[in-house]
């Protein structure tokens, strides 16, 4: 073995503190985001997407809005799939799971009715990454059920 395979085989493993939501609810605004160029660096194309996600009581739920980057392959593909039936106006509704969420805030302009006059309103949302779909019904009917993962037990140590 190489020094260099070596050190990279010996280079200790990253380790992350996870933060995931998960939940279900209906998918929207399927579309490809061209990020613009700013500090001289380009970022690559992206699908993104919105998740209108269902909590509380279920006769008569709240909802959360999340505006997502949609990140792991096989999520990309199951999405794109979703498109023409988003764009068609029907029914899709999923379980996910998204990580790193985050609130953004923004400001629009409002038309008032009455006077017509145009003032800015400050308003936020939540982004964050998906990254599973393990569940997708359109207009009702299961089209998608992710297969069981198989979870390894973990082997307990004595100190």
């Amino acid at each position: 073995m190489s020094n260099q395979a070596h050190s990279k085989a010996a280079a200790p493993e990253k380790e992350y503190f996870d933060l995931h939501t998960q939940g279900c609810g209906y998918l929207s605004r399927i579309r490809w985001v061209n990020p613009r160029k700013s500090a001289g660096r380009q970022g690559k194309p992206f699908l993104a997407c919105a998740i209108n996600a269902l909590h509380g009581d279920t006769t008569d739920p709240s909802y959360s809005y999340f505006d997502v980057r949609v990140t792991e392959q096989d999520c990309v593909e199951l999405v794109q799939s979703l498109q023409s039936d988003v764009d068609a106006g029907r029914k899709v509704f999923v379980a996910f799971k998204i990580g790193d969420i985050y609130p953004h805030s923004y400001t629009i302009e409002v038309k008032d009715k009455a006077s017509g006059q145009v003032t800015q309103e400050a308003r936020a949302i939540i982004k964050g990454r998906l990254f599973l779909l393990s569940h997708v019904k359109v207009d009702g009917e299961t089209i998608y059920e992710r297969p069981p993962q198989r979870v390894e037990p973990r082997s307990s140590t004595d100190g």
